[in-house]
């Protein structure tokens, strides 16, 4: 009769220890699951999130276009005398139209107001939908600062225009 308690005393206890690790094991997984919720709920409220949406907002900029036109370069910020390159892409559904081959291209020193102008031919230049084309505007004697591209279409044609800022250190 000893060793028939003796057995069901420890199966009753290997039982109730099977049960405790089971129920840690759960709260241990339900614990962690809620923690990288909260961390995700975090970094989506985080400084860095936002400040990285308002450097997009900032760069890209569609203008009165309704999206339909994008401007990006490929650099945020670039070096005294390096090139820069602008890329401008028809994300609409119609060819646009632009008059000349640096698609109305002008590019402005935020800070002081002076316009540069991209070489180029005074020629209707068109951009069908889903097309881009690059161009490379050599800032030589450009000062360093903020700078804003901006890309109109002709005037002809519904003011469609977009713009990126980017910045020349010295």
């Amino acid at each position: 009769m000893a060793i028939a308690v003796g057995f069901v005393t420890w199966v009753a206890i290997i039982a109730i220890v099977l049960v405790a690790i089971g129920l840690g094991v759960g709260v241990f997984f339900s614990g962690l699951i809620r923690g990288a919720e909260i961390v995700g709920e975090r970094i989506s409220e985080s400084a860095v999130v936002r400040e990285a949406q308002d450097f997009v907002e900032d760069r890209v900029d569609a203008g009165s276009s309704d999206r339909i036109l994008v401007v990006t370069t490929d650099e945020a910020t670039y070096d005294a005398g390096e090139p820069v390159t602008i890329t401008v892409k028809n994300i609409g559904d119609r060819t646009l139209a632009f008059p000349d081959t640096s698609l109305g291209l002008e590019i402005v020193h935020a800070g002081s107001g002076q316009k540069y102008n991209v070489p180029s031919a005074k020629m209707i230049t068109e951009l069908a939908p889903g097309e881009s084309k690059e161009i490379t505007w050599d800032e030589e004697g450009a000062p360093a600062g903020d700078y804003i591209a901006t890309v109109h279409t002709t005037p002809e044609e519904e003011d469609v225009s977009a713009q990126v800022r980017f910045m020349i250190t010295g």
